[in-house]
């Protein structure tokens, strides 16, 4: 009973990592509105004007990816990463949002 127990237990942990669990219907507009709060600190003389995100090739996925800002002023938006994350602990550099469902997205401005 304790080894088919364990086998169970192993083998659960070994395929939990292969999904995230956030909902990413809303995955863009979660990025662009903490790239908008976040920028605004970076550089208050020149305000964001978030357009869109421009993905890396296979982003996102459902754990997370890369990808470009581009904002509408020169000089401002870049690069930046997102990764799904189940606890609410985001690697140094990171900002921490909830994601739907359950868990958080982990976002790093690389330029800010």
């Amino acid at each position: 009973m304790v080894s088919v127990l364990a086998v169970a237990l192993v083998a659960g942990i070994v395929c939990a990592p292969a999904r995230a669990d956030g909902n990413m219907a809303n995955f863009d507009q979660i990025i662009g509105d903490l790239y908008t709060e976040v920028q605004h600190r970076c550089t208050p003389q020149m305000p964001p004007n978030f357009q869109g995100i421009q993905w890396a090739p296979g982003a996102p996925a459902g754990g997370g990816g890369s990808g470009r800002i581009i904002d509408a002023t020169p000089g401002l938006g870049g690069p930046f990463q997102v990764w799904w994350n189940p606890g609410p602990n985001p690697p140094v550099g990171y900002r921490s949002v909830p994601a739907d469902g359950y868990g958080y997205w982990d976002i790093d401005f690389e330029f800010c």
